[in-house]
């Protein structure tokens, strides 16, 4: 067996630097590989999140503004690096950071590992630039990771050649979930014992279907007037000014919490009697995997990729997506039967820790790189 001279070195890069499933990913897979074999460093855009969690966890992390897609500044950063730091492989996340990478791969002679985490480029719409970006992609990556079968099947479709397609699920931190202290959230609420807690955990774009979960929530209100709905997720945008207005329509405002960007996302969970997501799209739905290990029962839509981590009323229940009535009325059977709340949380803590674990996705990544570097 050749004996490693020195690490490997890894540039992960990614078109956004805010809290997200994508960043989650790239920060725990930066900081987790095995140091021996990897080094990381990562190129990423300024931002107050992603940046900060990767230096605190000593990450070399470096920040490059762009002002539009076609702008050369990320790019020719990109390049300088790969020579300067003797880059021996690139994995990127993101379409827009995909299509930058490859390109970088193919002049600086690197091979390029880049990771799809969303349906949104293959369903339609991006026109003839997003077309372009996906056929550089197509023909210069070395290995093109998606996070389910789903996207897989998706992508196969989309032109992509199956035996470059790589399905590794995302995982999580299981020890971030293991009992934190429960009574904090309902503490901050000042929720009297009755109160019934329903939760969602996302980005605010419009594939999560907020409107759909803010609906769900009028149909559930008057089934359990003690029901307060909670939403985690950066508060900007013009989602947010859709839903609030959708709020006072239905007469909600008083029974919303929108809590915005936390980092206490486990203490969260820990208080929520369902967690929710109303995705019309989804990829897989690292928020539903946390709840799970969590040991929470889930309501959740079949958009994709959660029909991977859901065997439906085992696991949790899977609704259709679209359809606030469906919501409703699964949030509702929840409530409203304790012993099938408990076993729906206790079977969804045993999937994840056997199936969605960190250590499954980083050993996952490893072998991907070395099979990619040695080959």
């Amino acid at each position: 067996m050749a004996v490693l001279l020195r690490p490997f070195t890894i540039l992960h890069t990614i078109e956004t630097s805010g809290p997200g499933g994508a960043e989650t990913v790239i920060l725990e897979l930066a900081s987790s590989l095995d140091r021996s074999r990897f080094r990381s460093i990562v190129l990423l855009p300024p931002g107050h999140w992603l940046p900060q969690a990767l230096r605190e966890r000593e990450v070399r992390t470096i920040e490059a503004k762009s002002s539009a897609w076609y702008d050369p500044h990320v790019f020719r950063v990109m390049v300088g690096l790969i020579v300067k730091e003797k880059v021996d492989l690139i994995h990127s996340h993101l379409p827009d950071q995909n299509f930058y990478s490859c390109i970088a791969g193919v002049l600086t002679r690197r091979k390029t590992i880049v990771t799809y985490h969303g349906a949104q480029p293959f369903t339609g719409g991006g026109g003839a630039r997003r077309a372009f970006k996906t056929w550089v992609v197509q023909r210069t990556a070395s290995s093109v990771v998606v996070v389910s079968d789903y996207l897989k099947n998706l992508l196969a479709e989309a032109g992509f050649k199956r035996e470059r397609l790589v399905r590794i699920y995302n995982g999580v931190n299981l020890s971030r979930f293991a009992g934190p202290p429960r009574g904090c959230l309902r503490t901050e609420l000042h929720c009297p014992p009755e109160c019934r807690l329903i939760g969602m955990v996302a980005n605010m774009r419009q594939s999560k279907g907020y409107e759909y979960f803010v609906k769900a929530a009028r149909i559930v209100k008057d089934s359990f007037p003690q029901a307060h709905f909670v939403v985690v997720g950066e508060l900007e945008g013009r989602i947010v000014n859709q839903m609030r207005a959708l709020m006072k329509d239905l007469n909600l405002e008083d029974h919303f919490s929108l809590l915005g960007f936390r980092g206490d996302v486990p203490q969260i969970l820990a208080d929520l009697d369902v967690f929710v997501l109303s995705s019309v799209s989804e990829g897989l739905s690292i928020a539903t995997i946390e709840a799970m290990a969590a040991g929470r029962p889930v309501v959740v839509t079949r958009s994709g990729g959660p029909q991977e981590i859901i065997e439906d009323r085992r696991t949790g229940l899977l609704v259709p997506p679209g359809d606030a009535s469906a919501l409703a009325s699964g949030i509702c059977e929840v409530l409203a039967s304790s012993e099938l709340a408990s076993a729906l949380g206790r079977n969804a803590q045993m999937l994840v820790e056997g199936k969605f674990s960190l250590k499954n996705m980083i050993s996952s990544y490893e072998s991907l790189y070395e099979r990619c570097l040695l080959s």
